[in-house]
């Protein structure tokens, strides 16, 4: 409660300070992280309904009240059976908590469905993004959820040491990925963070390329981007590895690559703006001659999500401050031929960064 109880305040203050009445979070993880209830979105209406002032309620269908009570501190739960009209509630609900030209903050993963039947029932309030108030309650980590993004880590980091001991030659980029999958669930991992992608030979230029059937061959390089959670919270890692022998072109632009990771680290501090960091990754590709080659940003933030703020990237002018965790994961690729990216999850400190990953960077060669 007392963790729940912190973060509900901080929201309420937020809502009336940017002067809103009411947000409406839909299964999400805005919901886990305000209330500790989690589950997919579906397609009956649940929402947790946050007053700028007084008790916030979940609006939730009978199947869901134990649930909810068993998860989460807040115990209003106000529950409709699937034989009722759920508008109905929400509609008796909301007079309590806001006027009918009420500024109202939506999810904003909440499905378009739901958005409108909230938009019928309050024809004259004013709709926003409840991002406004989230980012900023989500993006600077506690102590306890560094903890979790280091545990979640520590996992990737013992299923690469795993995996780089297979033998690659022959294998599909499914088996490889089932293979990382099982080796982060058996050291305690509750659920893979995002569908594994493994990467091999010419598929290793397409950053966000799914794991697919193709045989691994010798002199492939490999790519692996996965991750697990730990308590609801992401890992994110990306090591590049070669099938049996490395050309010297490969070995040489793995050397780009880390050079232009380490650059990006040592860049980070408090004060710093995010754009800085992509700025000092994107320098170090762009001096090798393989600027254009570089085709995404230098990283993305992490916690519950796998891709939240901050997002480091050229324009982007936030500054970095403490408790700020987020990936560093320059990448060069050259089409048709392969791609090579160095990831790892870093915390901004007092003084700099820590890294969530402490897996080697040295290029490792796989039989």
């Amino acid at each position: 409660m007392e963790i729940y109880g912190g973060r509900m305040v901080k929201a309420q203050e937020l809502l009336a300070k940017l002067d809103f009445d009411l947000m409406a979070l839909f299964p999400s993880s805005n919901m886990l992280y305000l209330s500790g209830f989690h589950d997919e979105p579906g397609e009956r209406m649940l929402f947790l309904l946050v007053p700028r002032v007084g008790n916030h309620v979940f609006l939730a269908p009978e199947l869901y009240e134990q649930q909810i009570k068993q998860e989460s501190p807040f115990q209003d739960v106000r529950i409709w059976k699937d034989s009722d009209d759920p508008m109905d509630l929400f509609q008796r609900t909301v007079v309590d908590f806001a006027p009918a030209d009420a500024g109202v903050l939506v999810d904003d993963r909440m499905w378009a469905k739901f958005v409108l039947m909230l938009r019928e029932a309050l024809p004259k309030a004013n709709f926003s993004l409840a991002s406004q108030v989230m980012v900023p309650l989500r993006m600077q980590k506690t102590p306890d959820e560094i903890h979790c993004l280091q545990e979640a880590g520590a996992i990737a980091d013992q299923a690469f040491e795993e995996i780089i001991r297979f033998k690659l030659a022959g294998i599909t980029e499914l088996a490889l990925a089932t293979a990382l999958e099982e080796a982060m669930k058996k050291r305690g991992a509750e659920k893979i963070a995002f569908e594994t992608l493994v990467a091999s030979g010419p598929n290793s230029t397409l950053p966000h390329h799914r794991a697919g059937r193709r045989r691994i061959e010798p002199g492939d390089v490999v790519i692996l981007d996965y991750g697990c959670r730990i308590r609801g919270y992401c890992s994110d890692i990306t090591r590049t590895i070669v099938c049996k022998q490395p050309s010297k072109e490969i070995q040489a632009i793995y050397e780009v690559v880390e050079r232009a990771q380490e650059k990006a680290v040592q860049a980070i501090r408090p004060g710093v703006k995010a754009e800085e960091i992509d700025r000092a990754a994107r320098q170090e590709i762009a001096k090798a001659g393989y600027g254009e080659r570089f085709i995404h940003r230098t990283g993305h933030g992490i916690g519950l999500d796998v891709h939240e703020e901050p997002y480091i990237v050229e324009a982007n002018h936030l500054e970095l401050q403490k408790g700020m965790a987020f990936s560093v994961e320059p990448g060069i690729y050259l089409p048709g031929r392969f791609g090579i990216r160095i990831e790892d999850i870093v915390v901004v400190t007092q003084t700099g960064a820590q890294r969530m990953n402490r897996s080697t960077h040295t290029l490792q060669v796989v039989e």
